[in-house]
């Protein structure tokens, strides 16, 4: 038998030396970087798939209020060309941007809206812990407390709910923010750092107002606080790169309806305002105590927590956050209400509970020897997993003990009693449609359907805007009486008598049912 010469045989053997290393080197090489990879891909994907339960258990329709009553409506009556460069600008219209663009390649608007909701609590999440990982230096574990605590805490699906516009400004705000905390101290100016705080907060306006006032409030108190501390080169930076926000933000807010969405009404005990009382506030007094009562039941379950990293989380930006939304507590606003607003708290409050979580690996069980830690995440991943679950699965009829109107939710048109709903139950989606339906079948040239705010939306899914008259909140009674013209029939879309919602249990005696489809009917008009 030939034998292999020594030389070749160590020539082999250093080639498979190094293909070995060549394949150690890869091999590591891959699992560093999945290891990079795991934590913010967990921070995109869990928020999305908690998010798409809801979805998935609504069938073929869409989950939350403004959804249905606002952006479905809004959305078609955009790509039906019933939109102005004026109001176009004035309504923040990123959100409606991109809904219109998807509808008309997909065809859908509901398909849109039910595959966007869940994509921008994923985005949310990865927002949030990129915030934590860049501008704060923390590590990827404890990144990912905040980013998953503070999507899917139930206070933050009820955010992602319906208040989607919402929900995109605060994604830029978390953009901005991280580039404020990453920005060099130095003298040393950097285009690549500035630029994304710019063009984050011109998206925060035109996403939404609310937030676009949150966030120049933050920016603000942070130009003050840089200029106490004498960074005053890193303050005019600021300053320069937050003006055409501002001024994009002072033109939003002149073209803003006359009555736009944050203003402010003031109401005191001895001259109560007739604003406070649709809030059901008899009071000032009673306004702060119910909000104070919403506070609670909002974030009772994450104060221990929270209240533990307070001390030692010094951080200035969400500190700043929580501090103006308080401050604009005491002032009656008109809408969003003062519990709505009250609920972004729910976002820099995660930051300071995954701070008190990280403070107890140096508390001590002392029975067992062992750091309190580890009870710790357990308390929070249970009653984050408990009330979500509680929120998200149960039905409006028989919702979660906590979540029900007449146990301790006295919310229930801030906190609503389940997911599970848009406009009307899932219980009621099935036949709402069979009634939109029947009208599309029936209704000739010279009908009109008298159109309720919370089923517009419905109605713009199979009806052309001339058939409907939206009606918001008024009496359809009075509306119907004194519609210009003439119509052969006037109808209108409600519950059946006895079973109605939005504080209209029957409709009025004017209106006679001529179908039925479950506990929803249509009515038509008749004069006396």
């Amino acid at each position: 038998m030939p034998t292999v010469p020594c030389n070749t045989q160590n020539d082999l053997r250093h080639q498979a030396y190094r293909q070995s290393l060549t394949v150690e080197s890869l091999c590591f090489y891959i699992t560093l970087n999945l290891k990079k990879l795991l934590f913010p891909l967990l921070a995109f994907a869990v928020p999305m798939l908690v998010r798409f339960t809801p979805e998935a258990l609504m069938g073929q329709y869409i989950v939350g209020f403004d959804t249905m009553a606002h952006y479905v409506p809004t959305t078609l009556l955009w790509l039906d060309g019933q939109v102005s460069l004026w109001s176009f600008i004035a309504t923040a219209p990123l959100l409606y941007t991109i809904t219109a663009g998807l509808t008309l390649a997909s065809g859908s608007v509901l398909i849109v809206l039910k595959v966007l909701a869940p994509i921008l609590l994923g985005f949310l999440g990865l927002s949030m812990y990129w915030y934590a990982r860049r501008g704060l230096a923390w590590s990827p574990s404890k990144s990912l407390i905040p980013a998953i605590v503070g999507t899917i805490y139930f206070v933050a699906l009820r955010i992602s709910w319906d208040a989607l516009r919402e929900e995109i400004a605060v994604i830029f705000f978390f953009v901005a923010l991280t580039v404020i905390a990453i920005a060099p101290p130095t003298k040393k100016f950097s285009w690549k750092r500035y630029l994304p705080l710019s063009g984050a907060l011109i998206a925060v306006v035109l996403s939404n107002q609310v937030v676009s006032v949150l966030a120049m409030g933050v920016v603000l108190f942070t130009v003050i606080y840089k200029l106490f501390r004498k960074e005053r080169i890193n303050a005019i930076r600021l300053v320069a790169f937050t003006l055409p926000a501002a001024a994009l933000f002072l033109v939003v807010f002149y073209l803003s309806p006359s009555i736009p969405e944050y203003r402010l009404i003031f109401g005191f005990p001895s001259t109560p305002d007739s604003w406070l009382s649709l809030f059901g506030y008899t009071s000032y007094q009673s306004m702060l105590y119910s909000e104070a009562w919403f506070l609670l039941y909002c974030f009772v379950p994450l104060l221990p927590l929270a209240l533990l990293g307070v001390r030692h989380f010094k951080n200035f930006q969400l500190r700043i956050w929580i501090g103006l939304i308080l401050l604009a507590a005491f002032v009656p606003i008109v809408s969003p209400s003062n519990p709505r607003l009250l609920m972004l708290i729910s976002y820099p409050l995660v930051f300071f509970t995954a701070e008190g979580l990280s403070r107890l690996k140096a508390v001590q069980w002392k029975r067992f020897g062992k750091p309190l830690l580890g009870a710790g995440m357990v308390y929070l991943a249970s009653v984050t997993a408990v009330f979500s679950l509680g929120f998200m699965t149960y039905s409006p009829a028989a919702p979660f003990s906590y979540f029900a109107a007449e146990g301790s939710n006295n919310h229930i048109y801030q906190i609503p009693s389940s997911m599970l709903q848009n406009t009307v139950s899932i219980d009621d989606c099935s036949d709402t449609a069979n009634t939109v339906q029947w009208l599309k079948t029936n209704m000739d040239s010279n009908s009109v359907l008298l159109s309720h705010r919370v089923l517009y939306g419905w109605a713009l899914l199979e009806l052309n805007a001339s058939q409907v008259i939206l009606y918001e909140y008024d009496n359809p009674a009075e509306t119907a009486g004194n519609l210009p013209g003439s119509y052969s029939h006037v109808y209108l879309i409600w519950w059946i008598n006895g079973e109605g919602w939005h504080g209209l249990p029957a409709v009025p005696p004017v209106f006679h049912q001529v179908y039925q489809s479950g506990n929803m009917a249509v009515y038509t008009y008749t004069s006396t």
